[in-house]
């Protein structure tokens, strides 16, 4: 990529000796598959002994936008996508699905499937994690419930917030008919992805979700890890129709899951699952208090690790549950703040604005200019999330003149998503030694010199991005019993090199995060009645 030759001209960017993910060994097998189901696209990919990246396959999955702030996809899509990646990547690889010890998933987080018990099929399309059709839900039950969105967040760690799943599980009973016959007959089936991919898998045969996922649901108690009689009840959710996964496990276990039942992978193991951001703290080997990563996917995700201390935060972060990794173990638990926009604004100038073909071009664009000359963006496209929580903000572009074009917008946009970065590291109260990066935007040296520029803090980017699918491949070796605990892989010194990026003195970062916040107070408060004008 041109931005990042440019970069390595520049001398930003200085090799670095991260950690080792493996558990020693000299390689080969046994091997681990790990299914890494997202909101763009499906991945499977084969790690070794050493928990190496041996082989994979990806392939992209629809989005469908079928009104004004709905977002749906296909679950039958992501079961065959599933299963068309694990065939490809096993023939690259040679390997034989008998040499998969055990296999992880990992999965978008939120995102709602249910379906019919008896002959599997989904009773109506996916709602994705972002999608906000229950808005006015939200503010109904906030309402009735005082009008504090963050009266549950003691028991559940979450906001009232169409973000979480049960309030698109409770509006597809409400106001899809099927649904509520099928719920009423005791013959649907709730779960986040990967809860629906294991049931799938498994033949029905086990319909159980993690505490990672489960924790995204706003229906646990997150100190006892179990479904909250209280919290269902509070948000209008059936105890007693046999809808919710009937356990919730830990990430790592070897014989919850189940044995896969069809397809090429035929009698290999389900030894874990995890959401796909807490798999990526566990891939960016986060396992000390106080360790952060940041990942750069459809969204943005950065979460803190907060060790066995459960942190209920005041000024908009999240809290979660970040891994347990086997019964015997406590959890790990961690504050999150989730961000809407990273890469799908980047794929918004590339559709809606007709910038470029592809994400480089994009990147091209903002690294041809040196600044945005006073340019600010905003994309508050459906409201913001994390730390602001402001659902009537709108995008926003100010400070434009006749000078500026396309480059200094791309640019813009780029430095938004590092000022969102830094939004919600303010609001962690602290300043971490260091930003740990993954995901599509983190493969430019431009971007990730930017995000450590404007934010102060060094960036490390490891020489393995594919940090989420190791993060289930963890959770397998780990469930399967080819690694004993989390700890013995604290131990392990890597031969593999990242990337680290040092803040840059000569950035005036403060005066230019100061003129970002005034930027995302002129957004808040739109007048939504003027959107259909």
């Amino acid at each position: 990529l041109r931005h990042a030759r440019v970069g390595r001209r520049m001398g930003i960017g200085r090799k670095v000796r991260p950690r080792s993910f493996s558990s020693g060994g000299g390689g080969g097998g046994p091997y681990f598959g790990s299914i890494d189901q997202g909101t763009s696209s499906t991945r499977f990919i084969i790690f070794d002994a050493k928990l190496t990246p041996v082989a994979s396959h990806q392939l992209n999955v629809k989005q469908h936008y079928p009104h004004p702030g709905w977002a749906d996809m296909d679950a039958n899509e992501i079961m065959e996508s599933i299963n068309i990646c694990a065939t490809e990547a096993l023939q690259k690889s040679g390997i034989l699905a008998s040499e998969i010890k055990a296999v992880g998933v990992t999965n978008q987080r939120e995102t709602t499937v249910i379906w019919d018990k008896n002959s599997g099929d989904p009773l109506a399309p996916a709602m994705l994690w972002f999608d906000d059709r229950t808005k006015s839900l939200c503010h109904r039950i906030t309402n009735e419930l005082g009008g504090d969105p963050q009266v549950l967040q003691q028991k559940s760690g979450l906001r009232i917030n169409p973000y979480f799943s049960a309030f698109k599980l409770r509006w597809l009973i409400e106001n899809n008919e099927n649904i509520k016959k099928a719920v009423d007959a005791k013959a649907a089936a709730f779960g986040t992805v990967e809860s629906y991919v294991i049931w799938k898998l498994t033949g029905g045969h086990h319909h159980v979700t993690d505490c990672t996922n489960a924790s995204r649901t706003m229906l646990m108690d997150l100190n006892s890890l179990e479904w909250c009689e209280e919290l269902c009840n509070t948000l209008g959710i059936p105890m007693d129709k046999g809808l919710l996964p009937e356990k919730i496990v830990s990430n790592a276990e070897p014989e919850a899951f189940g044995t896969i039942q069809t397809g090429v992978l035929k009698g290999v193991k389900i030894c874990g699952a995890i959401g796909d951001q807490q798999s990526a703290l566990v891939g960016q080997h986060c396992f000390e208090k106080g360790q952060l990563k940041n990942t750069f996917g459809t969204g943005q995700f950065l979460l803190l690790n907060t060790g066995d201390d459960l942190v209920i935060s005041d000024k908009g972060l999240l809290s979660t549950v970040a891994y347990r990794m086997g019964t015997e173990v406590a959890p790990t638990y961690a504050v999150e703040g989730s961000v809407a926009i990273s890469g799908v604004g980047i794929k918004w100038m590339i559709e809606q604005m007709g910038f470029g073909e592809s994400p480089t071009d994009i990147i091209d664009l903002a690294s041809s200019v040196e600044s945005t000359k006073g340019l600010y963006f905003v994309p508050a496209f459906n409201g913001l999330m994390a730390p602001h929580w402001t659902e009537s903000a709108r995008g926003i572009m100010i400070g434009w003149t006749h000078y500026h074009g396309r480059s200094h917008l791309s640019r813009a946009l780029v430095e938004a998503l590092c000022f969102q970065c830094r939004d919600v590291i303010e609001a962690m109260g602290l300043k971490p030694e260091l930003i740990k990066v993954d995901g599509g935007v983190c493969q430019s040296d431009f971007a990730m010199q930017l995000l450590a520029n404007l934010t102060e803090i060094p960036v490390e980017r490891p020489a393995n991005v594919e940090t989420t699918a190791l993060g289930a491949a963890i959770a397998a070796a780990i469930g399967c019993g080819h690694v004993a605990r989390i700890e013995e892989l604290e131990k392990k010194e890597s031969v593999d090199e990242g990337t680290r990026f040092q803040p840059s003195a000569s950035i005036d970062a403060a005066g230019k995060y100061s003129k970002w916040g005034e930027a995302v107070k002129r957004c808040e408060g739109w007048d939504l009645s003027h959107a259909d004008d």
